[in-house]
């Protein structure tokens, strides 16, 4: 599990913990359709981690043209807007930040932030050279990157989010309307943990709505 430097110290590693109780999340993890979505609650913050193949998001997994590069990056400017999630109203939730990007051997070079920045020092030392190293290691197709075969490799995109909320207390449901935005993605894979201990569960297109 890769943390990201925007989420608390503590929020990755209550859902790092969970991943390795869940067992390997990550063997086989990169499935068309199927994404992972990690959150924790900390004080009044409610910490998301979004993890999907690029093919979910853009309707393919690599970068061949200025015009699929442009479309990754308003892609990841739509990751980014703050009506992405939705939380039960009475928590009164809004986001403080968000920060959406692309890895492997054709994303790794593109991030960027809830202002809409780009980033290329974040990528070349933060998140995105990590998560690319370790899903290496993952896709028996990413063996081909250090000879040329760029056509082999999948594309992840990450987005990770912080919102803070007046009412914690109040906050019972998360829902998304990433399943409504881009046509590929199918489902999420939820984890989640709250103060009342640890949840698992599914958002579809069907039923974009997790509640603990």
């Amino acid at each position: 599990m890769r943390c990201v430097a925007k989420v608390a110290a503590v929020a990755c590693a209550l859902i790092s913990a969970g991943v390795s109780a869940d067992g390997h999340r990550h063997a086989g993890a990169h499935v068309h359709g199927a994404g992972h979505l990690n959150f924790a609650i900390e004080g009044r913050q409610v910490h998301i981690e979004l993890e999907t193949p690029g093919f979910d998001i853009l309707g393919f997994e690599s970068i061949h043209s200025d015009a699929q590069r442009r479309q990754l990056k308003d892609a990841l400017q739509e990751l980014e807007k703050d009506d992405l999630w939705s939380f039960t109203p009475a928590a009164s939730c809004r986001l403080k930040t968000a920060s959406a990007s692309a890895n492997g051997e054709h994303g790794e070079d593109h991030h960027g932030d809830a202002d809409g920045h780009y980033d290329s020092h974040h990528d070349k030392h933060g998140y995105d050279d990590h998560h690319a190293d370790d899903h290496h290691h993952s896709h028996g197709h990413d063996d081909h990157h250090g000879d040329g075969h760029h056509e082999s490799a999948h594309m992840d995109i990450a987005a990770t989010y912080v919102y803070e909320c007046a009412n914690i207390t109040g906050l019972n449901s998360i829902s998304t309307r990433l399943f409504q935005r881009f046509a590929n993605s199918e489902q999420l894979k939820v984890q989640g943990f709250t103060d009342s201990g640890q949840i698992a569960g599914q958002m579809s297109r069907e039923r974009p709505e997790v509640r603990f």
